[in-house]
Parts: structure tokens; sequence; C-alpha cells
């Protein structure tokens, strides 16, 4: 019986056995000779040219021990599956780490990620020892975004890796470079030509035949060299004498015809049976036979075909494994294929229940495909692990098929979506959007498509509540993408709480913590929330795990841009930008062209970043390319930059009316509270100041409810700004700016005061001893934060009859002289004292002078 883990590792991975008795090509060999100094090795020729028995023989009389083999075949011409299999050939160079790369490939959805995977997989493989990887049937690879792959890999892999392509026609790569490097070796149908002793040798002494030298001779010049032919000639000829054999004609145009009439009519029933059943399969072995085919003997019909040279490969002597040759394999499956439809089927079916047994999920789902047993196939699919693999199998099933499983076709649509194939997404959505009112199960796909298109309406949006979710009969992987989509509606509309509670609820799902990718993409969410709260601390905090992550799982580098852009906006919001400017040097080189999210948002934090630094030119150029984009179509979706913008252009011009189109054209709930908030400014230049108020108070009224920190600093500046010249407001001004430190202090925010940072230099300079006095040590902290940011010096703290007695504690004066010289109380004197230490932070005449000179107040 097969052992479940030896399916992978015994089939399309194995070596071939080389033939017993096999010809030594040493004009070929020669040409070998010099393999490790080439980076490909392209082996071209038709079916039976030899391909295959050169390499295999030329690693065993040369002694190559680091031989890797990929037998590919059409359904390795996706980009997922090939680089599965690639990643599994040369795992034992992964060291001790093996195990956790392979998790990480398999929890990876994203195609764009792809890149970075093999960039960890080139240097894992940068080693002194050589490896030989052989790609047979390269033909096969067609699709361009895995053909992409595998050029990029060609590019930067190191000089000890070895591709070998077996291909029948030109490879669609280009190797135009390595050529030029003198690193490409090309052996074509030309070069595996047998000579003509060659083939005489091959007869005698590898397939054993005591015929005459002129009989030999015949079969030789009827294959013309080609190796196929003569084992086509040598299976044709094992029934007939000298003579019959001399009346053979081999037409290669005619292989079909040839291998029914001189080969396929002669086999007895039960090895017709055999050969046209297991030509389905990509590997056969006598415990898959007799699953496959009742009261059958497998050891006495392999013997006879064995003996009669039918083209039949032992990639496993030891475990007995075999293929078919290519050009037999071809011609059986067209037999197959001619069987009546429910036939084929129940045979694909069989095999498929055999091959999930096994272990072989791929190959499993390759055989239910073809039984069009798709539902069987979904099922099959979202009962194993997250691997992303198997997930490349979607394409081959029907919308209308999937439809009919509820977790298939969310997880279906998550695939599509993290690999930003958005019209594919379109499509699944409008198959499903009738189930979405009909059939419960479906109701939490609803407005799914809000990720991919512009037509939803934000404010018919009703989530199903938590609990209700939990209930539904779905995969705990199908319910944490449901929250984490419901997260993000909750999110947009300003209902922040409430999205932290979906997104923890997705979190405690255990298959979710298993899967570091979707761990991060929460994470990652749950930090923009809190962002946007101006709960930093707590965003920090989550960076940190994020960063753990990464630290301890090589291969989520692919996420690296994402962690980088993100914790941007932290500094940017803190004004930290030393460490804003470093982390988008940082992000700058993990930036592709194939993830459009990862570039804008990176664009996004840099405008921001040019406007604080006073780079404005080159910001408004930034933002001039982001309107172009189709996420913000509508520029109220770019209100918090736009601030910088219209701030500059005195609130006027055609940029703030498309603005204020966008801003009208929106529902009260779809308009976030940035985007009101900056409205507001609009209606403060255009004189419209009671509007402006009333709209800023219900900004601050929303956000105290909530206690959303960031909304209510911005407000509360801003409404300062609105009444700092309105009489008899100085104690709203001052309580306003004392709610925004307060709120402030603790995540040191400071991007609003530098917004404000020309009003709030006005009210620290016209009320700083109301203001001062009364905050912690904490907050005082902060204030000085405020007060360099604002550009106001520290000297402003104090009074002027406090600097007037610091001078004279600077000259060494008592409190008596000072008192005399100032002509004012010792108590007095004492008084300020007390507070001139308590503004600069010291218990202490000698710190308190250090201090004033370390401020530049004497």
């Amino acid at each position: 019986m097969m052992n479940d883990k030896l399916l992978l590792m015994s089939t399309r991975l194995k070596i071939p056995q080389v033939r017993k008795n096999y010809i030594v090509r040493e004009e070929l060999f020669s040409m070998l000779d010099r393999i490790n100094e080439y980076s490909v090795i392209l082996i071209k020729g038709g079916a039976g040219t030899g391909k295959t028995t050169l390499i295999t023989s030329f690693a065993k009389e040369k002694g190559i021990s680091n031989l890797k083999w990929i037998a590919l075949d059409e359904s390795c011409n996706n980009v997922f599956l090939f680089w599965n299999y690639f990643i599994e050939t040369v795992g034992d160079y992964l060291g001790a780490g093996k195990q956790d790369f392979i998790s990480l490939y398999d929890s990876n959805f994203q195609k764009s990620n792809l890149e970075q995977l093999i960039t960890l997989l080139i240097n894992r493989l940068d080693n002194q020892e050589d490896i030989f990887i052989v790609l047979d049937d390269f033909y096969y690879i067609t699709d361009s975004f895995l053909l992409h792959t595998i050029d990029f890999f060609l590019k930067n892999v190191s000089d000890n890796i070895h591709i070998i392509l077996l291909t029948r026609q030109e490879p669609l790569l280009y190797l135009g470079a390595i050529n030029m490097k003198g690193r490409l070796l090309v052996m074509n149908e030309t070069d595996l030509k047998l000579p003509l002793e060659s083939g005489i040798r091959f007869l005698k002494d590898t397939l054993k035949f005591k015929l005459k030298l002129e009989t030999l001779d015949f079969m030789n010049n009827l294959s013309e060299g080609w190796i196929g032919g003569l084992q086509l000639v040598a299976a044709v000829a094992g029934g007939k004498n000298e003579t019959e054999i001399m009346r053979l004609n081999l037409d290669n145009r005619l292989i079909e015809g040839y291998l029914t009439k001189e080969i396929y009519d002669f086999l007895e029933p039960s090895e017709k049976e055999f050969l046209v059943v297991t030509s389905m399969l990509s590997y056969f072995n006598e415990a898959l036979c007799i699953k496959m085919l009742d009261n059958f003997q497998f050891k006495k019909v392999m013997d006879s075909l064995l003996q009669k040279n039918i083209l039949i490969i032992c990639i496993d002597e030891k475990n007995e494994i075999y293929r078919y040759h290519n050009i037999l394999k071809e011609y059986l499956k067209g037999i197959f294929k001619g069987l009546n439809k429910k036939t084929q089927t129940q045979f694909h079916r069989k095999a498929a229940e055999v091959l999930e047994k096994l272990g072989d999920y791929n190959q499993c789902i390759d055989q239910l495909l073809h039984a069009e047993d798709y539902e069987s196939a979904m099922k099959l699919i979202i009962e194993l692990p997250n691997n992303a693999t198997l997930f490349s199998y979607v394409d081959c099933i029907p919308k209308k098929v999937i439809t009919k499983n509820s977790d298939f076709a969310y997880q279906c649509f998550f695939y599509y979506y993290v690999n930003i194939e958005f019209e594919k997404c379109k499509e699944l959505y409008e198959a499903l959007k009738d189930n979405t009112y009909e059939n419960q199960t479906f109701s939490a796909f609803r407005f799914s498509n809000m990720f991919v298109e512009d037509t939803y309406k934000l404010n018919e949006i009703d989530v199903l509540p938590i609990s209700k979710i939990d209930k539904l009969p779905l995969k705990e992987t199908t319910k944490a993408l449901i929250l984490i989509k419901d997260a993000s509606f909750l999110h947009v509309q300003c209902k922040y709480y409430e999205a932290l509670k979906f997104i923890d609820k997705a979190m405690s799902y255990l298959v979710i913590r298993s899967n570091y990718y979707i761990v991060f993409f929460c994470f990652s969410i749950k930090s923009q929330i809190l962002e946007d709260m101006g709960e930093l601390n707590k965003c920090a905090d989550l960076y940190k795990e994020m960063n753990k992550i990464l630290e301890s799982n090589e291969g989520l580098s692919m996420l690296t841009a994402s962690f980088y852009i993100g914790i941007i906006g932290i500094y940017l919001k803190q004004m930290d930008l030393k460490k804003a400017e470093n982390y988008l040097k940082s992000a700058e080189q993990y930036l592709s062209d194939s993830v459009l999210s990862i570039n804008r948002g990176y664009i996004y934090n840099l405008a921001e970043y040019k406007f604080i630094i006073g780079e404005t030119d080159e910001a408004l150029e930034m933002v001039k390319g982001l309107l172009n984009m189709e996420s913000f179509n509508n520029p109220v979706y770019l209100a918090p930059l736009l601030k910088y913008v219209f701030k500059l252009n005195r609130f006027s011009g055609e940029l703030v009316q498309r603005f204020i189109e966008g801003y009208k054209s929106l529902e009260e709930i779809n308009r976030s509270l940035d985007s009101k908030l900056l409205y507001a400014n609009i209606l403060l230049k255009a004189g419209e100041v009671e509007l402006a108020m009333k709209l800023t108070d219900e900004i601050l009224k929303y956000s105290r409810m909530h206690k959303i920190k960031l909304k209510l600093v911005q407000a509360s500046l801003f409404k300062i700004n609105m009444i700092y010249e309105t009489i008899g407001r100085k104690r709203d001004i001052i309580n306003l700016l004392r709610e925004a430190i307060f709120y402030s202090y603790e995540d040191s925010i400071l991007n609003p005061y530098f917004f404000e940072a020309e009003v709030v230099a006005k009210v620290i300079k016209q009320y700083e001893s109301d203001l001062y006095n009364d905050l912690s040590l904490a907050e005082k902290e902060h204030y000085k934060k405020i007060m360099n940011l604002c550009k106001i010096g520290t000297k402003a703290i104090l009074s002027e009859r406090e600097i007037d007695v610091l001078n004279e504690i600077a000259n060494g004066e008592s409190n008596k002289v000072i008192a005399e010289h100032l002509c004012i109380s010792l108590a007095t004197v004492k008084s300020h004292i007390i507070n001139i230490y308590s503004k600069l932070q010291v218990n202490n005449r000698v710190a308190a002078i250090e201090a004033s000179k370390r401020y530049g107040i004497i």
C-alpha cells in the first residue's frame, strides 16, 4: 500500500529510473561535462527523442547526487501549483526552516507576494553546493504570470543552481541575457539523434534483440535516429519473425494509426483496459490499480506489457510506481476520451476517491474536475487546511456551481480580491447576488462588492450582528473573512468600536491564528481603525506584534511594505519626521507595480510628509496622481490630504469645487468625520460661519461620545480658530485647548497642532498663565512639544516678571535682594520662584539656571 507521504516524492518529483544496459551517449556527455558552469541547460526535442534518458544516464555515470526532478503536465501551468512542487523538490536545501517556509507559502493567497517569497527561496538556496533541477516537459508552461516568476527566479538565482529544461518546443522564456553571460547550454533534436552504431547497441544491449545485423540495421534505419521510434519498432517486432520485421514501415506522421494497428490491436483485453483506464493518471502502482479495476492481476499484466517493450517508464523501482511515455499516454488518452461520458465519469470519480485516501489532494481535485463533480471538488478544497495552491483550481469551476457552496463562494471571492482580480470578484458577486437575499447563509455576503466597485450605498448596508454571523453554518475561516469585511464597513461609517469588536471576534477563531497571513491582515485593519481614533499607543503595540510576526516568519517579508506604510501614519500624526522618513525609504524598496494598494498607500503618506516638510510642489503633483486613480475618483475620500492643498490655495479653486460637489453627492452616513471637518473649513472661508460652527459642534459631540481622540483634537483646534477673534470667548478657547491637550498627550498626537500652528501660537502667547499651571506633568511635557512645533520659545512660558526674577537668580542674588531690586515683597519672590521651578520642571536654583540657558530664556 502506498504511504500517504510517498505520493508527492514518488511521482511528480521522482527521478525516472535509468533503463538497465542503457547506451552511454559519449558525444552528448562531453557537451554536458561542464554542466555546473551553466545556469540553464535547454534540451529541446520531440516526444521520444531521449531527453529524459540522457539526463538520468548522465547523472548516474557522473555520480551527480544533487539532481532534483519535476515532471510537469497541463495541471502545472498554474503559478501556485508550480511553485508548490518546486519548493517541495528543493526542500532538503531549506534547512531547519523548511516546514515553516512551506507553511508560509501555503498561507499566502496573493500572487503579488510571490516575487518576495521567491526571493526568500533564492536566498535559502544560495550556498556552495551545486543543485541541478530538471523541469521535464516544460512546454506545458504557458501562463504569462507563471513565466514571469520563473524568469525572475532565473535572473536572480545564484550560480550554484542549474535549471535543466526538457521540452518539445522553444520555451516561452527570455534566455538572451543568460546566453550573453555564457551560462546557457542548448541541445536540440539533431544533437539527440542516435548515431547508427548507438542505435544497434540500443536494440542489442538495452532491448535484448537477438537478430541478424541486417535486421537490426533495418530497424535502426527505420527509426532515423529517433529513440522513440526504435521503441515503437521494438514493441511491434516482439511477436514477428525477421521477414515480417523487414516489411515494417514507420511513418512519424501516422503514429496513432501505427500504434493501433501494430501494437494496441495485438494486446489482450485486460491489457487494453488497464492501459486506457490508467492513462488518465499521472502515475500508477498496484495499490491504485486494484482499486480502479475489479479483480485485476497487476503483476501479471505489468510483466506482460514490460516484456512487450510497451512504452512504460518506471519512476520508483522500489515501490513499483510507473507512468507512461508521452507518446503512449497521448495515444491512450485519446482512446479513453472515446469511451461514453458516463463511463469516463465513473473512472474519474473512482480515481478521485482512491487519490483522496492516499492524500494526493491535487490529483484528486484534478480527477473530480474531469468528472465535472464540482461540488465534491469545492467541498474537498474547503475541508482541507488553508492552502492557496488548492484555491488555484477555482477558475475551473463554473460561477453558477460556486453559488451552491457558500463557504467556497466567499473564500473564492477573497482569493480573487487579494489577487486584485476585481472583474472576477464582480462576476462572482453578480452570480451570488440573488442568493444573498433568498438564503440566510449567503446573507452575510451582501455588499462585498463595496471592495471592488463604487456602486454601493453605504447607508443601505446593514451588517449582521456578531452573534448571528457566529451561528451561520459556515467554516470558521469563512466567518472570519465575513467579520473582517463587515469591520471595514463599520470603519468607513466611523463606528470604530463596533469595527474593533468584529476584528477581535475574527481573530478569536483558532483556525485563523494558524494563518499568519490573515492574522497580519486583521492586525493591519485594526491598526488603521485605531490610528483614525487617535489611539496611537495601542496602534504602536499592534505594530510591535506585527513586527514579531515578520521577524519570526521570514517568508512573510512580502508584507513588510504594508507594515512600513502603516506605521508611517503613526509617526506623521506624532510629527516624528525622522522615523517617518526612514520608514518611507524602507517602504520604497518593496514597491511593486503589481500591488496597487501598496503603491497608493506609499504615495499618500509620502505626499503628506512632503506637505509637512514644506516640499509642497512635489506633494501637489502626488495629490494630482492620486486623484487620477479610480479609488479617489471622488476627492472626498482624500479629505485628510486635501486639507493641506486647500490651505495652500486659500480654500479656492476647481479642486475645492470638486470636493464640495463630491461631498454633497454623498448621503450623510457616507461622509467621514475627516470630510465633514474639511467641509466645515470650506464653509468658514466662504463666510458661512454658523453652518461651519454647527458642523464642527456635531463632530465634537460625536467624538466626545465615542472617545475618538484624533478627531476631537482636530475639531477643538479648528473651533478655536473660528472663535479666536470673538470677544468674550477666552474661557471657551482655554477649555478647548485644555481638552485638546488632554486627549492628545498620552498618544503624543501633534499633527493637528502643526496644521493649526498659527492660532495655537497666538493662544499660548496670550493665555499661557491661565493654561499652563493647570496641566499635569505629562501634559506639560506634551505642551513643550506643541510649543516647539509651533515655533514658540520656552521663554513664552514665563511671565516678564518671572524672567526678571530668573535673571536675578542667575546673578546669584538672594530672595531678599531680589525683592529689593524688583520692588516686590519677599512672599511674591517666593511665589515667582515656585512658578519658575514648576514651569521649567526643576527643583533648585542651579537646575533652573541650566534649564533657562538651555531654552534660551537668559
